[in-house]
Order: C-alpha cells, then structure tokens, then sequence
C-alpha cells in the first residue's frame, strides 16, 4: 500500500480539506462520506467484510469536530450513504503516522448509537472490460 499525507489521500477519494487542521471526514463530491480509520479498529466478521469499530468518546479531538463528526455519522447511518476509507497507521518513534487510501473499498454505517459506531467495508466489484470483438480480414 502507498502511504501519502493526509490532504492527498482525502483528495483522491474526492473530498476537499484545504485548511483543515488534521481533518477525520470529508464529504466527497460524489456524496460519500470519506473517514479516516485507525488500523487498531479492523476487525473481519464474516467472509469479505473488513469492520471498522471506534468510540467518538475516545477521539482526542476538540468537541466541536466530535460533534460534527456526530452529525456525518448518524446521516450517513439514516441516508445510507457510502463511506469511503482512509486507514491511518500511528506513529511509531519518531516516525510521523502514515495514511493508505483504499479506493478499492466501500463501506456503510452498520450500527451506531451517539458514540460507539461500526463501519462494514466490502470490496467493490471489480468490472472487466468487454473486449472489442475483432474483424477478420478476407484474403
């Protein structure tokens, strides 16, 4: 997996976070709801399901944030809206955290009740290409 910064991974799920100090979502244009995870938080359930599952009351941010976060978490939950991931790798050392897109992974609000939450992720269905039927050439 490629590690990039934060904002660059944000911005190739296509959410905009220019300005934000260590942003955990981002509603994406197409509507998602982009979040970083922990890598602490997987869990597998079942056969293709990778479940991420985290307290908000546990997040070392401001309330504020909390609270807008919140708000994303429960519309997404109501609307069923997709969730797209980040997965965040903390630091080790003096190693700074490392962030991995997974565009390969759509996910959805399966639980949540005001703090504790769950995110089930399944693989997107991957789309052959039909091939181009070829033309025989007459000799």
């Amino acid at each position: 997996m490629e590690t990039v910064p934060r904002d660059l991974a944000f911005s190739r799920l296509g959410a905009d976070v220019a300005g934000q100090h260590r942003p955990l979502w981002a509603k994406a244009q197409d509507g998602s709801l982009v979040l970083v995870c922990q890598s602490s938080g997987f869990s597998r359930p079942g056969a293709g399901v990778l479940r991420y599952t985290a307290m908000l009351s546990q997040t070392p941010v401001r309330a504020a944030r909390i609270e807008a976060l919140r708000l994303s978490l429960d519309a997404a939950r109501s609307d069923a809206t997709a969730v797209r991931l980040i997965i965040q790798t903390p630091s080790a050392g003096k190693a700074a955290s490392r962030f991995h897109v997974r565009k390969d992974l759509v996910g959805s609000v399966a639980e949540f009740d005001g703090d504790a939450f769950s995110v089930d992720f399944v693989q997107l269905p991957v789309i052959e290409p039909t091939p181009t039927p070829r033309s025989r050439r007459r000799r």
